[in-house]
């Protein structure tokens, strides 16, 4: 099992996302192909609510936040 499979499981859940020079909060929409799709929620950092694509090899730290 590789980071995205791993990843791909927690499908709908509220993850962090922590990037070298961002951090994001929202949904895990799909992980697959080396990109982690997240459903944002708003913040400081992103204004409105929108899906990011982040490419995995750019991901610091993903925490699972319970249900």
């Amino acid at each position: 099992m590789n980071f995205e499979e791993a990843l791909a499981v927690f499908k709908g859940r509220r993850v962090e996302v922590l990037l070298t020079n961002q951090f994001i909060q929202g949904t895990v929409a799909s992980s697959s192909d080396g990109i982690l799709a997240v459903d944002t929620v708003s913040s400081n950092y992103i204004p409105t609510t929108q899906r990011v694509n982040i490419p995995t090899s750019n991901v610091a730290l993903v925490r699972i936040l319970p249900q």
